[in-house]
């Protein structure tokens, strides 16, 4: 089957199992019950705390043997989805939290309209999420984890690599050091405490991953050739200027 319009509606499922596969992706998200499905990757029981991302191409079998009702995305191959392609050519079985909860609402209620001109955008946003899970395992933990002391033994740990593997691997998948790699976000994080924050420097350093305060103002004037205090001062006098 082919499409080239993107579709969001809600559909329920038999207990008749059809296989099929089509030229587009589907993003499936319960609403009410339960839906059997297999693919070459996968045999799971989709239930109400998870989402399954479809591939184009990918053969599957499906079936529900109770009462549902399920949110589904048909979303063409040809659809912008500029820097999430690479979903395109996985299956992901995906847990559920608070921020795909708030999604799967938007895109309801989007349903809802006459005239969808917002979907796009949402779910532009849903696959920018969706490619986040792309990211090996270990780097998923560096960014949700910046304000600990973050080791190479536990990051090569993650990945069953030894160190020194580790640290080519991870060269290969992002072009830096796993140390470039954490100060970078570090360098990125602090900045956006800096210019959108009133928080002191020692805290900063602190929900950044650095015990002392030295730490960041180091990390800047290697990276920056200024302070951190600098660094803010300056972008705050920035943004009092008016544009001419």
């Amino acid at each position: 089957m082919e499409s080239n319009s993107l579709l969001c509606e809600t559909r329920t499922y038999t207990q008749i199992s059809y296989t099929h596969n089509h030229l587009y992706a589907q993003l499936i998200l319960p609403l009410q019950g339960s839906l059997s499905i297999k693919t070459d990757n996968h045999e799971l029981n989709l239930d109400e705390k998870h989402l399954f991302f479809l591939p184009p191409k990918c053969s599957h079998s499906f079936h529900s043997d109770n009462i549902n009702k399920f949110l589904v995305l048909d979303i063409p191959r040809k659809i912008n989805l500029a820097p999430s392609r690479d979903i395109f050519k996985h299956e992901l079985h995906q847990v559920i939290d608070d921020r795909w909860k708030a999604i799967r609402y938007l895109l309801q209620e989007e349903t809802q309209r006459s005239n969808k001109r917002g979907l796009g955008d949402l779910v532009n946003y849903a696959c920018s999420f969706l490619t986040e899970e792309l990211k090996p395992i270990s780097i998923q933990y560096i960014h949700k984890n910046l304000e600990k002391p973050i080791s190479l033994q536990e990051l090569a740990a993650i990945e069953n690599f030894n160190i020194s593997y580790y640290i080519e691997w991870f060269n290969k998948k992002t072009g830096m050091t796993p140390n470039a790699y954490i100060q970078k976000l570090r360098l990125e994080k602090a900045k956006e405490y800096l210019v959108g924050t009133e928080l002191s420097l020692l805290m900063i350093s602190q929900l950044v991953g650095y015990e002392q305060q030295s730490s960041l103002t180091r990390l800047f004037k290697n990276h920056e050739s200024i302070s951190p205090s600098d660094y803010r001062k300056i972008y705050r006098e920035m943004g009092k200027i008016s544009p001419v």
